[in-house]
């Protein structure tokens, strides 16, 4: 099996923007996504501008909680060479999917050229649900089944869901099934 990755972009993605292109928030369901990439062994790469310059995405990778959340799969920043574009760290072995607000045409030509133009996504940058469509688009191309269990697993370190209608508010310890 090759192996699964996907590249996330951050301005006009991750961060949305209203009309006038200012940053006003982030896209919903960034940690539903990287639930995702967690429960289909899928990779993900910020492939931002922001990779070039080393910390700047720390923050972001803070907010995941990366040793008390252990559900999520965390993206790495993937430092590209500006003069050779986004495409040119692509790994076209791999089964990828690309998220991304801009494409430039030789990077589309690139896409193209290696039969994977059908592995991006392009989003307006002011679509706050980018992220919810990115989601079932990566299911449909890398052909995975719906999920039917976002749940954590047992062993994780992650709080279990609360049950009102059971009385249980998710805080007690609970006896395995």
């Amino acid at each position: 099996m090759r192996p699964r990755k996907m590249y996330i972009d951050v301005d006009g993605v991750l961060v949305v923007w209203d009309s006038q292109h200012n940053c006003v928030e982030l896209a919903r369901g960034l940690g539903r996504l990287l639930r995702f990439c967690k429960i289909h062994d899928i990779k993900p790469y910020w492939l931002s501008m922001w990779a070039l310059f080393p910390g700047s995405l720390d923050g972001v990778n803070c907010l995941l909680w990366p040793k008390s959340c252990p559900t999520m799969a965390i993206p790495e920043p993937l430092p590209y060479e500006r003069a050779k574009g986004k495409t040119s760290v692509v790994d076209f072995d791999s089964d990828f999917v690309w998220i991304e607000d801009g494409l430039g045409p030789e990077e589309l030509k690139t896409l193209e050229d290696h039969g994977a133009r059908d592995r991006f996504f392009w989003t307006n940058g002011v679509d706050v649900d980018c992220l919810l469509k990115f989601m079932e688009f990566t299911r449909q191309r890398l052909q995975l089944p719906e999920i039917t269990d976002w749940g954590p697993n047992w062993d994780s370190s992650f709080a279990r869901p609360r049950n009102p209608e059971t009385g249980d508010n998710g805080i007690s310890n609970r006896i395995k099934p």
